[in-house]
């Protein structure tokens, strides 16, 4: 298998990631907000609400796990697609979502594990209090919580834009998501999660249709042609 067979497989590989990862992020992300819409006043209190609907609390957990683990190769392969046209740029990207990825990872296995666990157990939420309350205030737990918002954010961010560039995608595809993320952040609100989740979404089958595009544009003559996205 030549150099360019290797990278047609490979953003073949990634395109299909960023799809299927995207819409399992987007399903998880709604999920969740249908199924619990009321915001808790402390962590603990999350054992009460696992406890209410267990099972849902059990989908939502895998949901999300299945989602980071599409992310995190389309993330590595979408900034080695961008790495020969704009190394800089798939370098800082793809460092930043890849580190916001892992620790999204393990603090949402963590919180959704967890809290099911306590609810399968019985356990109420005043007996978590305490636990909870130490594992907020840790700063190595508040520390990697910072870097999985940071690094999510910008890195996601970063490399979309730098699709942009690259002219992988269109321009609607890097604002798309970040109306998304920033809505995330500062919108609140079963509607406006649900929101977040359709523009996520719309920006990962953006990001995958362009990575697709650019192999089928290499594949006739074997070079490295970049594909022009589409208005």
């Amino acid at each position: 298998m030549d150099d360019s067979t290797g990278r047609r497989r490979s953003r073949r590989l990634t395109a299909g990631a960023l799809l299927t990862g995207g819409v399992m992020y987007g399903a998880a992300n709604a999920f969740y907000w249908v199924m619990f819409p009321d915001d808790v006043a402390d962590t603990a209190d999350n054992v009460t609400v696992a406890a209410g609907h267990l099972g849902a609390w059990r989908v939502e957990t895998v949901l999300f796990a299945l989602a980071h683990l599409l992310l995190l190769p389309a993330m590595l392969g979408l900034a080695a697609t961008l790495g020969r046209r704009k190394p800089v740029v798939a370098t800082v990207g793809g460092a930043a979502s890849l580190l916001g990825l892992y620790f999204s990872t393990v603090h949402l296995w963590q919180y959704n594990a967890f809290f099911g666990a306590l609810a399968g157990g019985g356990v109420d939420a005043g007996a978590a209090r305490p636990v909870t309350t130490a594992i907020d205030g840790d700063p190595f737990v508040m520390a990697s919580f910072a870097v999985w918002l940071l690094g999510w954010l910008v890195g996601l961010l970063v490399l979309a834009f730098g699709a942009w560039r690259a002219r992988l995608v269109a321009l609607w595809v890097p604002l798309v998501l970040t109306a998304g993320q920033v809505l995330d952040l500062v919108g609140t609100g079963v509607p406006v999660k649900v929101a977040v989740s359709v523009l996520m979404v719309a920006g990962f089958v953006g990001l995958a249709r362009g990575v697709e595009r650019s192999r089928a544009a290499e594949a006739p003559a074997g070079t490295a042609t970049p594909a022009t996205a589409a208005a």
